[in-house]
């Protein structure tokens, strides 16, 4: 047994707990001088989890290969449970990246998007893929010079995987939709001009994506319209995307901020977020919840909150779970104090666990599979530590972690930015995803396997 190896054993020895048995991503969008801020804390420091295996990683993984065309080999791949750490795919020379969703047919079928800057002033999509063996690089979609960001990924099979983000502004015009379609071949880029204009809404950046079917997937955006910012959802019929704008939560109150959008298992679809003032500027103010009723989305009134609501994982229409406060996103992005997860009963919130102001909690990840199995995944803004914390529907555990990690600082020319991401994948495997470095990054990646 070599070092790596005895240091993964030892990682394993510590326990992480009980995996969870289902997860819904929030894909967490951070403005770029959130990550000057965050770089100029001090060290992007590994997670603990897995970062004490990452010692005198440089130079063991070597580097990424070429842009490939992944494909799943006829051949299953076994999967084994536990942590895995394997070269990331970031391109040489790159200065930044962040993977920022994560989303897979099976163990060894999974892609995490996000986006990463050839230099200081260029911005480009990244997407890798785990093969069950290794991670390789993909531009995605040919999209030319333009630049843009991905944020959020839904699988439904390994030949179709459906990516959402925005195309980056330039010059003084605006950003755009970017919606990426991949059919086991390649990928490919969906049509949105017809979507613009239509009643009056310009879409422009799209945050979440979740797929129930081949012919029944929903984006969440949003879209400037007069002078101030609004909602507005899109919906894949399996031919064509139809836009629906957001409800109005007048006439005191300004177009509500959604954050993010989940389906339950009955099919059910939920949206959060909040509401901050006319024209989406000033402070946050209250939570919204709100829902499809098979015609159009409204707000559940019922399901009003005295804060944001920044994730959401539905169940079933009476258990519901939610994470209020964090990163609130409208015209610019909101730090909301405190954080606090909450159960919904189908009449009711009840706050379940507080995990204190933002510098004390960033959540990243949210998972529930039943009211008695929840876990919130995160870390704390300032020192980047994280940590799991777990409901068994009796009472809440923080996990062992196992060792310290390993701190390492970028360069001023590699920064590193980066949060657990977590995913349930198509055949029902959990699967979690944290990277260290960048010009020798690593991916280590966390599998509770479907038998």
């Amino acid at each position: 047994m070599n070092d790596l190896q005895g240091r993964l054993a030892d990682l394993l020895k510590a326990g992480v707990g009980d995996p969870p048995a289902r997860v819904t991503v929030k894909a967490v969008r951070r403005q770029r001088a959130r990550r000057r801020a965050v770089a100029a804390v001090g060290a992007a420091a590994a997670v603990a989890v897995v970062a004490a295996v990452s010692v005198s990683l440089s130079g063991r993984l070597g580097r990424p290969g070429p842009a490939v065309s992944p494909a799943v080999s006829a051949k299953p791949v076994p999967c084994h449970s536990g942590w895995t750490v394997a070269a990331g795919a970031v391109p040489a020379g790159d200065t930044e990246d962040r993977l920022v969703a994560v989303a897979g047919s099976s163990s060894h079928d999974l892609w995490a998007v996000g986006d990463r800057w050839s230099n200081r002033n260029q911005v480009f999509p990244l997407l890798e893929h785990w093969d069950g063996h290794h991670w390789t690089y993909s531009a995605g979609a040919p999209l030319g010079v333009r630049q843009a960001y991905l944020t959020s990924v839904a699988a439904l099979a390994s030949d179709d995987v459906w990516a959402v983000g925005y195309f980056a502004a330039g010059g003084s015009g605006s950003s755009a939709p970017l919606i990426e379609h991949w059919n086991g071949r390649a990928w490919s880029l969906q049509p949105t001009g017809a979507l613009m204009g239509v009643k009056g809404v310009l879409p422009q950046t799209l945050t979440s994506v979740v797929a129930l079917a081949p012919d029944d997937v929903w984006v969440l955006g949003h879209s400037i319209r007069g002078s101030g910012a609004s909602d507005v959802y899109l919906h894949w019929d399996g031919t064509s995307w139809k836009l629906l704008p957001g409800p109005n939560i007048g006439p005191r109150l300004s177009p509500a901020a959604m954050q993010a959008i989940g389906a339950d298992h009955p099919g059910g679809l939920w949206a959060v977020g909040g509401w901050v003032g006319i024209g989406q500027a000033g402070p946050p103010r209250g939570g919204i919840v709100e829902r499809w009723n098979g015609r159009r989305w409204q707000v559940d009134r019922r399901a009003a909150w005295k804060e944001p609501l920044t994730m959401v994982v539905p169940v079933a229409p009476d258990d519901v779970w939610a994470i209020a406060g964090g990163n609130l996103t409208t015209s610019g992005t909101y730090g909301v104090s405190p954080v606090e997860v909450l159960h919904w009963n189908g009449s009711t919130w009840r706050v379940e666990l507080s995990l204190g102001g933002m510098s004390s909690a960033d959540p990243t990840g949210f998972v529930a599979v039943a009211a008695d199995d929840v876990y919130v995944i995160g870390q704390h803004l300032l020192t980047q530590q994280p940590y799991i914390d777990h409901w068994d529907g009796t009472r809440w555990r923080r996990l062992p972690l196992g060792p310290a990690g390993h701190m390492r600082r970028p360069g001023s020319r590699a920064i590193e930015l980066r949060s657990a991401i977590l995913t349930v994948t198509s055949d029902g495997s959990i699967a979690a995803l944290d990277t260290e470095g960048l010009h020798d990054r690593a991916n280590f990646l966390w599998l509770r396997c479907q038998h």
